[in-house]
């Protein structure tokens, strides 16, 4: 980022403290701020949500009727494109 562009930032509090944010600890107003966001991080008081993983039922079913006709491949993908029987 170039010394124009820093001087073009709009002013933010930080998400710590709530006091206004330096340039240097962007977005913070300190590095201790930062630190104590981080270890926030660290101790799992901050969580992203996590999309659900696919049912292990389905996985199971597929590996199950793979394996049951010998081929090693579910009926499923018979096409010789790779698509599933439904698209």
């Amino acid at each position: 980022m170039s010394a124009s562009s820093k001087s073009n930032l709009k002013p933010v509090k930080c998400p710590t403290c709530g006091d206004m944010a330096s340039n240097a600890a962007r977005p913070f107003c300190s590095s201790r701020c930062a630190d104590i966001d981080l270890g926030r991080w660290f101790q799992g008081k901050y969580a992203i949500p996590a999309v659900d993983a696919a049912d292990d039922t389905i996985i199971d079913a597929l590996i199950a009727e793979a394996e049951a006709d010998g081929t090693g491949r579910s009926r499923r993908f018979d096409h010789e494109d790779g698509n599933d029987d439904e698209g």
